[in-house]
């Protein structure tokens, strides 16, 4: 039964991300979204970032990685509110996971109306202490 529900699984979550840009870099630190330059992954089979509002204000933000080999990681959320000129972190969170295979987490945040949101995903594969691969992508846009 396992054997069955994780091909779906896996399926679907990159059915979600086919139109979503990801960027990667093999060294310590993320790539800007809007300058950094595409490029095949090492470690990372695929990441993701969700960002749904509803009608009271509460936008909830999710976020995954697919990790080939059996390395630690980490995913951070940052939930974003356009400032006219770029983006502004209104909120952050972070989660580290052991091992390969999917790894996601969700949270939740009231936002104010009047603006544009976005979910700025970013994942770290770690070998001991030392960051090997990052890779971001963020959800499409959001009105509240």
């Amino acid at each position: 039964m396992r054997k069955k529900i994780i091909p779906l699984v896996l399926a679907l979550l990159l059915l979600f991300t086919v139109n979503a840009p990801v960027y990667a870099d093999s060294g310590s630190s993320a790539n800007n979204i809007n300058g950094g330059q595409q490029v095949n992954y090492v470690y990372l089979s695929a990441i993701g970032s969700g960002l749904s509002i509803n009608t009271s204000g509460y936008a909830t933000c999710s976020g995954y990685l697919i990790l080939l080999e059996d390395y630690n990681s980490s995913l951070t959320l940052t939930l974003q509110r356009s400032n006219g000129s770029g983006w502004s972190d209104v909120k952050s969170w972070s989660q580290s996971f052991t091992g390969m295979g999917s790894h996601s987490m969700q949270k939740g945040y009231y936002v104010y109306s009047g603006y544009s949101y976005r979910v700025l995903t970013t994942a770290k594969v770690i070998n001991g202490s030392t960051v090997i691969e990052t890779a971001s992508v963020s959800s499409p846009i959001k009105q509240y």
